[in-house]
């Protein structure tokens, strides 16, 4: 039977049927975009997590490394203020005395030239340390942007998502 063989009361019955049919398959795909979206939106909220865990690891062990230098600068230095004061102490006694003898002059000598090398690795290790840290800092601020992104994608995602439930 054809369209022109139908009853005209037929003929709107069809058409609505056709709309409803229409919009079915409107609703579907939308509902598959939908779940699309939500996927991505998961998707998008677990590599947040992972850059944020990771971002905090390496905060933690560079934290850790800094202060391990920190302890070996502290324990130098300890180091520094003993010899300082036992060098101190020579000197008050040569004042006193007014004699140097051999064995004070070898003693501050060596004491010189290990406060020497002792400054010379202290100011390498704090040019290693200074160079972490930039380093630190630059990557920090490259995963501080990331996440921003990620933040940013996330809510035109859930825009996108809000705006398909209406």
């Amino acid at each position: 039977m054809s369209a022109s063989d139908s009853s005209p009361g037929e003929q709107p019955r069809l058409v609505q049927a056709a709309e409803d049919a229409e919009l079915l398959r409107e609703m579907e795909e939308l509902r598959s975009e939908n779940d699309y979206l939500k996927d991505e939106l998961d998707e998008l909220r677990a590599e947040m997590e992972e850059m944020r865990d990771s971002y905090l690891e390496e905060d933690v062990y560079q934290l850790q490394e800094l202060r391990r230098e920190l302890d070996r600068a502290n324990k130098n230095c300890r180091i520094l203020q003993y010899r300082l004061r036992k060098a101190e102490q020579k000197s008050l006694k040569v004042a006193e005395t007014g004699q140097v003898d051999g064995e004070l002059i070898r003693s501050l000598e060596q004491d010189l030239k290990v406060a020497k090398d002792v400054s010379v690795r202290l100011h390498h290790e704090l040019e290693t340390v200074e160079e972490k840290r930039a380093k630190a800092e630059e990557e920090n601020e490259t995963l501080r942007q990331q996440m921003i992104e990620v933040e940013i994608s996330k809510q035109a995602l859930q825009n996108e998502l809000e705006r398909l439930k209406e």
